[in-house]
């Protein structure tokens, strides 16, 4: 597999990459979305880096270098639908990668689940990523495609690798930065342009959601089936909605 480190197009096999395509240490990353070599939300990505990298003490390289490097990666490492991930090690280097994305074409099925999470602060998207990875896993071996996380207040956060809204009285909502809620480009990009508002969800709420969406910048926006095995009531509501996300990330993200 080739990779880009820093200045040039690698083998990954040589870069100490592990089996999952995850570096050793600590730093920043960003996951990007690509349509026929076209990133989603390039910007904003970069933007969100910058700003975690300042808040953690990771140097992130000049934008016109890791636009080129994402250029000449593109290039070389074609998919017509591709996961990109920058990486931006705590000594330094700079890693990207570009692997193929598969689609996923089913609703979701969601569990809950109670994490102990600091919420002073906004958090910052860093690697490892292992417990989120792990939350993720434990939901799959329930029968679930995500989580809903929890926190330490019975507060809704987000899914393990995504952010979620949801549908209640008519209202689509999505839980607030401040209960531990990673900002999602996304997220940031449907609360922008769509009614979706910010609201406080806690677990209580839960019972009374209608439908629900999973969004992030790999699924974009993907409709949700059932909360701990209840069915939601308006699928379609969601199925539609969803529809609408991805036409608006179309049409304000990629280029």
């Amino acid at each position: 597999m080739k990779i880009w480190v820093n200045d040039s197009v690698v083998e990954s096999s040589a870069h100490g990459l592990g089996d999952d395509n995850w570096p050793d240490g600590f730093g920043v990353f960003e996951t990007i979305k690509t349509v026929d070599s076209l990133p989603y939300a390039l910007n904003r990505h970069m933007r969100r880096a910058l700003d975690g990298g300042a808040r953690v003490g990771v140097s992130i390289p000049g934008e016109e270098r890791i636009r080129m490097a994402i250029d000449h990666l593109l290039a070389e490492v074609k998919h017509p639908v591709g996961r990109l991930r920058l990486l931006f090690k705590e000594d330094g280097t700079f890693i990207a990668t570009h692997e193929p994305y598969e689609e996923l074409a089913h609703n979701l099925r969601l569990c809950t689940h109670s994490l102990q999470i600091d919420i002073k602060g906004v958090p910052v998207k860093t690697f490892p990523y292992t417990s989120r990875l792990e939350i993720l896993s434990g939901a799959k071996q329930k029968g679930c495609d995500e989580a809903i996380v929890i926190n330490s207040n019975h507060e809704v956060c987000e899914g393990a690798v995504s952010n979620l809204i949801f549908y209640s009285d008519g209202l689509w909502i999505t839980p607030p930065i401040i209960q531990g809620v990673l900002p999602g480009v996304m997220r940031a990009l449907v609360v922008e342009n769509l009614p979706v508002k910010v609201r406080k969800i806690d677990t209580n709420d839960l019972s009374h959601v209608q439908a629900a969406i999973v969004i992030s910048s790999l699924k974009i926006a993907i409709p949700v089936a059932s909360i701990d095995g209840r069915v939601l009531p308006d699928l379609q509501v969601s199925q539609l909605f969803a529809q609408q996300i991805r036409e608006m990330a179309v049409r304000t993200s990629v280029g």
